[in-house]
């Protein structure tokens, strides 16, 4: 018979990987439900028009589609559009607003396999919709940060801004929405440039991930100045001609050369007048200190549209101050790359994973409801990568108890059969998790192979009343009555539980 492999990009996860999967996702859903939002499950695919009806039929090459009853379908790539598409037909109708829902399910997206990066993963998100309240907006970014604090994890970066200010100002530059979402996507850009190779320049040695990642951005880079007949000092050798050897000094020079490549694209598209220029990207550089950076970008937006959504970014930063979910840092740059964005924006990213450093991101879209159809309702949200949080959980230092029951109940002989039964039921009932030993093996292998699953306690049954209660880890063993020996599991497993 043939043997057959997982999927490429799927994973197989054994019973004490699950553990921690489980252990964590109960950590999202307490979380989640105590800050009052509701669980709801979407179909695993939906019709393909309706993941594709924002981002074109080119995001067909992303997507695992297929066709079935002469409709096509694809896997989910993502949980935002199917929750705008529950919402727009009215199937909450009878909960009032503002809706308060999360999710946790298996998303697909087809693209190359790297560290980290998997075409089949989790997510683990809320929507909050129906309020414009800045107070909403601090709401579900407080609810994010309680998951880290309830898993224990500490080592992360809480990044965040507004993409209403760009907006705000490139609408007073003459810009309509969908111009503006260009340039927000070139600032975006920018900034995960700058960051990215911020983070390079401090390695000793670039690996094979970083070497590629700078090919492509030189690439990038020359396919635009080629584009755009770009002659200047940022101007940049054919991508053919691009050498390994050269790549440190390529990290050190892309976030200028970035810059200043999209800067002369606005020009030559018409996009954005140089006066205008200067001033989103100088907003765009902004970060740190609340207080610090805040009063810089206040001086950057006196006398512009963008007073509004700077006033509303400092009052979010005044509740989540309320809600003790610091530290946090103002980074105005940050924009997110999806155009649907509206106001505030956030991300969450540890250095502990490296490259694929960013575990949450989310932010306002009031505009997005109704492009599927439903009422204009305006909303926030964000979705976790489960998966990397899981894997920050274990670098974090931190484990949970793997084993896969509480107590074995051992059958020495035919007889004792039936009460080794009684016992277990017993003790189910009592919600201890409880094994039946049913191989045919002596006592003492059937101790051993109970210790070798995780087991740490074995009873054997005794008369009707009694038994003899092992504990492995100890090697001691001694005749309990039943009650006693239930008492003492449930405190065990308690003070387990607690640690």
């Amino acid at each position: 018979m043939p043997k057959f492999s997982t999927a490429r990009g799927t994973r197989d996860f054994l019973p004490g990987e699950m553990a921690v999967r489980s252990h964590v996702d109960r950590v999202f859903r307490s979380t989640f439900e105590r800050f009052g939002f509701q669980h709801i499950q979407t179909p695993m695919f939906e019709e393909f028009a309706l993941l594709a009806a924002r981002a074109g039929d080119e995001i067909r090459e992303s997507m695992f589609t297929f066709i079935s009853d002469r409709i096509e379908y694809a896997l989910r790539p993502e949980m935002t559009a199917p929750v705008c598409r529950l919402v727009a037909t009215e199937k909450l109708a009878d909960i009032p607003l503002p809706y308060k829902l999360y999710y946790i399910g298996q998303c697909f997206q087809y693209r190359r396999i790297q560290p980290g990066v998997y075409r089949e993963f989790r997510q683990a998100g809320v929507e909050f919709m129906g309020s414009s309240d800045p107070l909403s907006d601090a709401e579900v970014i407080a609810s994010a940060v309680s998951v880290l604090k309830g898993l224990g994890i500490t080592e992360y970066t809480l990044k965040v801004g507004n993409i209403g200010i760009f907006r705000d100002i490139l609408a007073q530059g003459g810009l309509d929405f969908d111009a503006q979402s260009r340039v927000i996507g070139h600032i975006d850009r920018i900034q995960r440039v700058r960051e990215r190779c911020a983070d390079l320049v401090r390695k000793d040695t670039l690996e094979r991930e970083d070497l590629e990642y700078i090919k492509s951005r030189v690439a990038y880079l020359f396919r635009v100045q080629d584009e755009i007949c770009y002659e200047g000092e940022c101007e940049v050798l054919p991508s053919r001609d691009y050498r390994e050897d050269a790549a440190e000094s390529w990290a050190e020079k892309l976030p200028d050369h970035t810059e200043q490549t999209i800067r002369a694209l606005w020009s030559a598209q018409g996009l954005l007048a140089e006066e205008w220029q200067d001033r989103v990207l100088r907003i765009a550089r902004l970060r740190g200190a609340v207080e610090e950076a805040g009063t810089e970008a206040a001086e950057l937006v006196s006398g512009t549209a963008a007073e509004g959504a700077l006033g509303n970014l400092r009052e979010i930063f005044q509740w989540l101050n309320k809600y003790q979910s610091g530290p946090f840092e103002i980074v105005l740059g940050l924009t997110r790359g999806f155009d649907f964005y509206t106001g505030m924006v956030f991300e969450i990213d540890s250095p502990l994973l490296g490259a694929q450093k960013q575990i949450c991101g989310g932010g306002r879209y009031d505009r997005l409801v109704r492009e599927f159809g439903g009422p204009d309702l305006p909303a926030t949200g964000f979705a976790f990568g489960f998966d990397r949080v899981v894997e920050l959980f274990l670098k974090s230092g931190h484990d949970v108890d793997t084993a896969p029951v509480d107590a074995t109940v051992a059958v020495p002989d035919a007889m004792a059969k039936e009460r080794a039964v009684e016992i277990a039921v017993r003790l189910r009932a009592r919600g201890l998790r409880v094994s039946l030993s049913l191989l045919p093996m002596d006592l003492q292998q059937q101790m051993d192979q109970a210790a070798g699953a995780g087991s740490r306690y074995v009873l054997v049954p005794g008369d009707e009343s009694s038994c003899t209660l092992h504990d492995t880890i100890e090697g001691t063993g001694k005749v309990v009555s039943l009650k006693e020996a239930e008492e003492y599991l449930l405190q065990a497993v308690s003070a387990s539980t607690m640690g």
